[in-house]
């Protein structure tokens, strides 16, 4: 009997111990960046027009806030890259130099997107484009590719983490911010600040399914280790 006691003894404070180091180590690698949080706070679209050899104008300005909640972990952004799409097609993209948030931190980039490209519409893209041109007004979607790695006190450093980064649909009038009643507070034409969503990597899921698994794991393993042991 005592023999069997120790035993279980030693089992449980196994257990206990491989939990204490895996369970964190896991933890800091995937929670983080649910404090990762992005805002549009502003556009202003001065140009966007096509031309008869369906050639696409645009000049177009979005400020966004990057916010790192952590207290811990810093962010590092090892690839920013900003995409703009609408009527169906892909127009333009910019990307930004690399950066190192510190924690409890917020970040204002602006990227700018102006230049031309080559837009041939059909269909009810095209009439929806017309349209808009009348109504002096025009459906933008803005989203972020990143690549990510978290930086540790003490010069640790997480795995590189892709992510996707949706801000939706904005109506922006021609030359000004925006003046849609979608995306204006009401109160002197102000831009509407518009979250945006992150959508995380295949990666990063597998990382929150194998952390709740592992946890599970040893939360059932200790609480039978401390059953045996009431029972001897």
């Amino acid at each position: 009997m005592t023999y069997r006691w120790a035993a279980c003894i030693c089992l449980c404070f196994c257990v206990l111990i491989i939990g204490a180091i895996v369970c964190p180590i896991l933890f800091l690698a995937v929670f983080p960046y649910q404090h990762m949080k992005f805002h549009v706070i502003d556009a202003s679209l001065t140009e966007f027009y096509l031309t008869g050899d369906d050639i696409l104008h645009y000049n177009l300005t979005v400020n966004i806030s990057i916010r790192n909640s952590n207290k811990i972990e810093r962010i590092s952004y090892r690839i920013i890259r900003f995409n703009l799409s609408g009527y169906g097609k892909d127009l333009a993209s910019v990307s930004l130099p690399s950066f190192l948030q510190g924690t409890k931190n917020t970040t204002l980039v602006h990227p700018v997107f102006q230049g031309q490209t080559s837009l041939i519409l059909r269909g009810s893209h095209f009439k929806d484009f017309i349209h808009d041109r009348k109504e002096g007004s025009f459906s933008i979607d803005v989203d972020l590719y990143l690549i990510t790695q978290l930086k540790y006190a003490g010069g640790g450093k997480g795995d590189k983490i892709s992510f996707t980064v949706g801000c939706g649909l904005f109506r922006l009038n021609l030359l000004g911010s925006s003046s849609s009643l979608s995306n204006q507070t009401g109160i002197g034409g102000l831009f509407k600040t518009k979250r945006c969503k992150v959508h995380t990597d295949r990666i990063y899921n597998l990382r929150i399914f194998f952390y709740f698994l592992i946890s599970f794991i040893f939360i059932t393993l200790f609480s039978s280790c401390i059953s045996k042991l009431l029972q001897s």
